[in-house]
């Protein structure tokens, strides 16, 4: 046999033992394949064969153009690296995330006359991502979404009455006021309507930048209350902090950690805090961190409270995530059913008190104030 012939065997032989995909296959998120730890690659994805339940389905995928290489700066609670942080906590979400099958469950929907269907299709690609990540803890019965546009002002208040929406606005307001809050109108809320998890959000403003992370956020909220209780509403940056985190990285999704994407938005959030907040930052005096830190956001919320909430309470949610990773932070969540001492659920979670972590805090969030 000559020596062509032994190498074409051999190369025969190889691709035997290669899984195949059939030519004709399907291959997208949810979609069956036949054996579990196959990849395929299509438009530019790479999806992964994994089983869920008693199905083998494909996961949502990994873009290769976008993913970023897993960290290998060494982070802990004495060296929190501004890149490996940051880097590492992206990387401990959306490792889940790809891990996860698209959830079985979509949101029933209401949608203004005057809304474009592209709009709500862009929405629902960062809210679909949320419901995957949580889904294992919070997965309602029933799950409704409302959106609305300038001009739908007598239709949503025709809605509200029907779902009894009203239970989620602030005594005494309306719908209608709170879309003229902000032009063009990108306000949204999550709450509780007649025993039902729900989403309202105005879409006038274009899917870019900031409101990206809106329907992530909100949702993330729903996950908070439905697995942690109401005690969240008094624990100190945890409830609007968290959501902001998780909004962030999952509405920004795929990006890369340390882009200008996550700088830009950090400050963006540091600009609406109140004059007092950033003089406690940027004294770089720690009681007056600390004191800032303990400050509890009132059912309802505070908006000047929150406002700090949005900023420093991501980078501290940022920290818990990159540190002690993804299943830790769900535990933190669920452990508030029984407590809203922070410093009980951080020591009960994580084994350090309120102060302790504060002070390890401290520093890198102070890094983060824009120069």
């Amino acid at each position: 046999m000559n020596k062509r012939l032994i190498a074409f065997l051999s190369i025969f032989s190889l691709s035997l033992a290669l899984p195949l995909i059939p030519v004709n296959a399907v291959v997208k998120a949810g979609g069956s394949c036949s054996k579990a730890g196959i990849k395929s690659t299509v438009s530019n994805k790479t999806y992964t064969c994994i089983k869920s339940g008693n199905k083998l389905v494909w996961n949502r995928g990994v873009s290769k153009s976008t993913s970023t290489a897993p960290v290998d700066i060494l982070i802990s609670i004495d060296n929190l690296d501004l890149k490996g942080v940051p880097q590492k906590a992206y990387d401990n979400v959306i490792k889940v995330l790809n891990s996860r099958p698209r959830a079985t469950f979509s949101p029933t929907k209401f949608i203004g006359p005057n809304v474009k269907q592209a709009r709500v299709d862009q929405e629902l690609t960062g809210l679909e991502r949320a419901i995957d990540l949580w889904a294992p803890y919070f997965q309602p019965d029933k799950f409704q979404v409302v959106y609305v546009v300038r001009g739908d002002e007598e239709w949503i208040e025709k809605k509200s009455t029907e779902l009894a929406l009203s239970s989620m606005l602030r005594p005494g307001d309306t719908w209608s006021n709170l879309m003229k809050t902000y032009t063009p109108c990108n306000s949204a809320a999550a709450g509780v309507a007649n025993q039902i998890p729900t989403f309202v959000q105005c879409l006038n403003d274009d899917y870019k930048g900031g409101n990206k992370q809106t329907g992530p956020h909100e949702y993330t909220h729903l996950f908070q209350r439905g697995y942690g209780g109401t005690n969240m509403y008094k624990i100190p940056w945890y409830t609007e902090g968290s959501a902001s985190y998780f909004g962030w990285t999952l509405g920004f999704y795929p990006y890369n950690p340390n882009s200008f994407d996550r700088t830009s938005w950090l400050n963006n959030m540091f600009s609406g805090i109140d004059s007092d907040a950033k003089s406690d930052f940027k004294s770089k005096d720690m009681q007056r961190f600390k004191n800032r830190m303990k400050l509890t956001t009132p059912e309802g919320g505070a908006q000047a409270t929150a406002n700090v909430s949005y900023w420093v309470g991501g980078l501290a949610t940022e920290v818990l995530v990159a540190l002690y990773g993804f299943d830790k932070f769900v535990e933190f969540t669920k452990n508030m059913q029984t407590s809203q001492d922070i410093s009980v659920l951080l020591t009960q979670t994580y084994g350090f008190s309120e102060d302790y972590f504060y002070e390890k805090l401290a520093p890198y969030v102070w890094a983060q104030i824009p120069k």
